[in-house]
This record gives structure tokens, sequence and C-alpha cells, in this order.
């Protein structure tokens, strides 16, 4: 019989979760278009949510009614593996980030599976979890299973978020430590005041926001090189200030009009492309590159010697030529007397002026 009080609980546990789910499915199909590399990566998890919504209320729904036991367990059961493999599709998708082999992302599944098959005589035994008389659960000697591989997941997430300050990724990294301690308060509120809802409800809003965060990033990326944009040039000029910016670099690729013409835009492309690879390559720590025009690039360095920069440039130049392309740097000091914009304008007159020597040198040697 549905009471007031059924369904008032049905409310409660039901509200954030659908909400959040609705607005999730809302915001990916609007952005597919823009985003569908990521919307890919996030509609599994938003998949995955939906399936997990269903199967707490199945359970909810069975625990106080009068349906075979036998579904009761297996709705518990795959809200179990459910749990998990949402926190997975999360982790892959941050591991994807920072690790690029494809086969060390599906390695991650290998607990979740273990997981699914250990508890999976649940469904006919009391090896995991059985019901008592008076309604109560009873935990049996491999009850605690889900709960240790959650862990083990939540640690890695952990260690995602460390990582990711070593890659410079200081914002990702708040994002996924939040995202792993509000899980863990979650596990602990729903076991110590036995309330419901609440995981799925945390669950659905770490993926929320770090599809809202990974959002913003692709709008912060050039969509051919995957280096920062232009406007992420003038957004980390204003953030860093003269402060700790100590070096600007102005770089230009050498013959991409002639590539154009003679190979097509495609080449072109590839030209491009592959040259902000090999610069990326090179950058020092706390440097970072801005592709800001069609063949023209920026580089910021923060709290760097003019040692240290010349040494990267030499190794820029050094693997550009091995690659078999060119292009022309120039380079230009921050200090109390230059400002970064000043600093930028000399270090493009510079890049222009090497650019100019370089073609005088092949006119001379084409005519020799």
């Amino acid at each position: 019989m549905v009471t007031n009080q059924y369904l008032q609980t049905l409310v409660q546990i039901n509200f954030i979760p659908v909400l959040i789910t609705v607005f999730l499915l809302f915001f990916i199909n609007v952005n597919f278009k823009f985003e569908q590399h990521l919307a890919k990566q996030m509609v599994p998890c938003v998949i995955l949510l939906l399936s997990l919504i269903v199967m707490d209320n199945l359970d909810y729904y069975a625990y106080d009614s009068s349906i075979p036991e036998f579904w009761h367990r297996l709705f518990a059961m795959l809200g179990y593996d459910i749990r998990i493999f949402l926190m997975v599709g999360l982790i892959n998708i941050a591991y994807g980030r920072q690790i690029t082999k494809k086969v060390f992302t599906k390695v991650t599944y290998i607990p979740a599976v273990l997981n699914a098959l250990i508890i999976l005589p649940c469904l006919f035994s009391d090896i995991v979890f059985f019901y008592k008389e008076n309604g109560d659960i009873g935990r049996g000697p491999l009850a605690f299973t889900p709960h240790i591989i959650c862990a083990m997941y939540i640690f890695f997430l952990f260690y995602l978020a460390i990582n990711s300050v070593r890659l410079d990724r200081k914002t990702e990294a708040g994002i996924l430590f939040l995202c792993a301690l509000v899980t863990v308060l979650a596990v602990l509120v729903e076991t110590l005041f036995n309330l419901r809802g609440i995981l799925i409800g945390v669950i659905a809003l770490d993926i929320t926001f770090y599809y809202l965060y990974l959002h913003i990033e692709h709008f912060r990326f050039d969509n051919l090189t995957k280096v920062l944009n232009r406007d992420s040039f003038y957004a980390d000029v204003k953030q860093y200030g003269e402060e700790k910016i100590t070096h600007v670099l102005s770089i230009d690729v050498n013959d991409l009009k002639l590539t154009n013409d003679t190979k097509g835009h495609a080449a072109g492309d590839k030209l491009i492309k592959d040259v902000a690879d090999i610069l990326r390559e090179s950058l020092d720590d706390s440097c970072y590159l801005y592709r800001v025009g069609g063949d023209e690039f920026v580089v910021l360095c923060l709290l760097r010697s003019n040692d240290e920069v010349k040494e990267m440039v030499q190794r820029m130049y050094k693997k550009i030529d091995d690659a078999g392309y060119s292009l022309a740097i120039g380079w230009q000091t921050v200090t109390s007397d230059i400002s970064i914009d000043e600093a930028y304008k000399n270090a493009d007159r510079e890049m222009y002026q090497t650019k100019a020597k370089m073609k005088a040198a092949e006119h001379k040697d084409s005519q020799s």
C-alpha cells in the first residue's frame, strides 16, 4: 500500500538526483554539436546514473512490499554494481586525460568486474547479505566487498587529483579531490544515519561538476592543435601578471602559405598541428603555449631565468629542424621597466627580424 510516508521518502531520495540528471541530459544535448567527444564520454555515465535511480527506487519499493525476495536481492545487487561502475566511468574520463594509452583505461574496470562476480551469489545465498524476519538487513562474510572496491576507486580518485597538480592542472585537481571527499562523506552519512538517496545525489553532482569543468576547458583550447587559445592567453596575462610572468616568446611558422598553396589546406593544418606538438613537448615547466593566430604562437614563462629560456628556445629550434619544419622565434624578458605588453611587442619584432634573416639566407643559398 502506498502511504504518505512512502511518497515523502520517494520524493526525498529522487528529487535532487532526477533534477540534476535532467539538467545534465539537456545540457549535453544542447552542446553535442560543439563537444561531441566530451558528450560521448559523458553519455555512458548519465545512462548509468538513470539506471541507478531506477534500481534505487525498485530496491526501496521491494523493501516494504511482499514481492519475492529474489527480486529484492537482484535490485540491491545491481545497485551496488552500478554505483561502482559509475565511479569507474568518472575515473576513466579523468584517467584518459592523463594517460593516453587506452589499455590502461580498460584495466581500471577489472576491480568493478570482480566485484560484480563476487557479489553475484547473493541472489541465491547469504554470503553477501540477507534479510531477517523483522525486515532488517544482515551481513554475510563478503558483505564489505563492494565497500572495499569502492574505497580502492576513491583512493585512485585522490591519486588522479594529486597527479593533476603535478601536471599543473590545479583546478581539475581541486574538482577531483572534492568529488572524492564528498563521496566519502556521503557513504559515511548513509551508513551512520541509515539514510537513503545521499550517495546517489552526490554521484550526480560529481558527474555534473566534472562535466561543467571539462565544458569550460573545451573553450580554452584551440580545436586544431589542442594548445591554449588566444582568449586563454589574455586571461592568463591578467591572472599571472608581471609578478610571475618573466618571459614572452613570439613564434611564427615559416612557409605555411606555400604549403597551403602547393599541397592544400589539409597539409597546412597538419603542419600547424605538428609544430604545436613539438613546441609543447619542448616547453619547460611553468611555460605555457598559446595559438594566437593562423601560424602564430606565444609562450608565457613564469619565474624562469634567461639561461633556462635560451636553452628552451635552442631545444625548440633543434626539434623543429629535426622534424623538417621551420619557424622563427623572438623572446623578451619582462622587467620592472618592460611591461608584458611591451615585452610581447619586442618579442614579436625580434621574431620578424629573425624571419627576415632566415629568408635572406635561403635566398642567398638558392642563388649560390
